[in-house]
C-alpha cells in the first residue's frame, strides 16, 4: 500500500500538532498495507487518535483545513486530502462511544485493540506511520456493521474478502497452522485464529454476535454477504457458510489455547517458588544473576528505539 503525496503531508501535519501520541491508520486503508485489495479502492483515509472529541477543533483550526458541518470526524486537508478522524483517548474508549455535537453517537468498541497492536509501516522520505493489523480492522468492521448495518455494507464484502485473501497461497502457515483444514478454507480459519489470539473478553460478545448475524444461512446479512463476496464464491455451494465455519473453529481453538496458556502461567509461579526455596544459596544467586543478564533490553525493545532514533514516527 503506498499512500499520495497529500495523505502523506496530511499525516505529517496532523503528527505535528500531537507530536507524543500515537496516530493509527485503520479502515480499508489499513488493509491494503497487509493484503492486495483487489475488490475496491479507497480514497479515504481513518485516523485514530488519543485525544478527546474538543481536541479534533486544533485540525480544523489549521489553515487550508475543512471539517465537516453534520459529520465532525470528516475533514479534507489543504492539499485535498479526505480524512476521517475519530478521537479516541481512554475515557473515551473506557465509555464505549463517542458523543458528537451533533448528537451523532459513534461505538468505540474494539478500539483498544488498536493502541496495543498496531504496527510501524515505513513511508519513505523518512517516516514512520502506525496501522491497524488486519484481524483488528476486522474487529472494527464487525463493529461498524453492527452499529451501522445499511451504511455499511461495505464491510461485510471486506470481511468477505478477508476470509479468502487474509494469507498469501504460499504462506507457511496454511501447513504449519492449517494442515487439517482444506486448502482454499485457510484463510479464514487463520483469521479466526489470530482475532481469537487478541481479543479480550469485552470483544468476544461483540465477534460472537456478528457470527450469528451473518451465520444464519436464511438471513438477510448472510444472503448479502455472500454476494459481496468474491466471485469465485459463484459456483461453490455454501461458500460463505463453509469459512464462517471454519472461522469459528479458528476463533474458538484459540480461545482454548489461551486459556490454557494462562492455566500453566498461574501454576508456574507455585512450581517456580517450591523449587527456589529448596535450591542451595550457591544455585539461587548464580540464577539471580541469569536473570538479570537475561533481563536487560529485549529485541522488540531495542528494535522501537532503533526505528525512534532512525526517522520520526507519524
Amino acid at each position: 500500500m503506498s499512500l499520495s503525496p497529500a495523505q502523506i503531508a496530511a499525516l505529517v501535519e496532523v503528527s505535528q500538532i500531537w507530536p507524543g501520541l500515537q496516530i493509527v491508520i485503520i479502515g480499508a486503508t489499513a488493509l491494503g498495507f497487509h493484503v492486495e485489495m483487489r475488490w475496491r479502492q479507497t480514497a479515504d483515509l481513518d485516523l485514530v487518535i488519543a485525544v478527546g472529541v474538543d481536541d479534533l477543533q486544533a485540525i480544523a483550526q489549521r489553515p487550508g483545513w475543512h471539517q465537516s458541518a453534520l459529520r465532525q470526524h470528516e475533514f479534507r486537508s489543504p492539499h485535498g486530502a479526505r480524512m476521517d478522524i475519530l478521537p479516541a483517548a481512554a475515557p473515551l474508549i473506557e465509555r464505549g462511544h463517542i458523543a458528537w455535537p451533533s448528537g451523532h453517537m459513534m461505538s468505540l468498541a474494539g478500539m483498544d485493540l488498536v493502541f496495543a497492536h498496531a504496527v510501524a509501516r515505513d513511508l519513505g522520505g523518512g517516516h514512520l506511520v502506525h496501522v491497524a493489523p488486519a484481524p483488528v480492522v476486522a474487529v472494527l468492521k464487525m463493529v461498524a456493521y453492527g452499529d451501522r448495518p445499511s451504511e455499511r455494507e461495505r464491510d461485510l464484502a471486506d470481511i468477505a474478502y478477508l476470509l479468502d485473501v487474509y494469507v498469501e497461497d504460499d504462506s507457511d502457515r496454511r501447513w504449519d497452522e492449517a494442515a487439517d483444514v482444506e486448502y482454499d478454507l485457510a484463510p479464514a480459519f487463520l483469521l479466526g485464529r489470530d482475532i481469537g489470539r487478541l481479543a479480550r473478553e469485552t470483544h468476544r460478545p461483540l465477534i460472537g454476535g456478528f457470527l450469528d448475524r451473518v451465520g444464519d444461512p436464511d438471513s438477510v446479512q448472510h444472503a448479502i454477504m455472500q454476494r459481496l463476496g468474491p466471485s469465485s464464491w459463484r459456483g461453490e455451494e455454501g461458500a460463505l457458510q463453509r469459512r464462517l465455519d471454519v472461522f469459528h473453529r479458528g476463533f474458538e481453538g484459540a480461545l482454548v489455547d489461551r486459556a490454557a496458556e494462562k492455566e500453566t502461567l498461574e501454576e508456574g509461579p507455585q512450581v517456580t517458588r517450591t523449587r527456589e526455596v529448596a535450591a542451595p544459596p550457591s544455585t539461587r544467586k548464580s540464577r539471580d544473576r541469569n536473570r538479570s543478564r537475561l533481563s536487560v533490553g529485549g529485541a522488540d525493545g531495542t528494535r522501537t528505539r532503533g526505528l525512534r532514533r532512525d526517522r520520526p514516527a507519524l
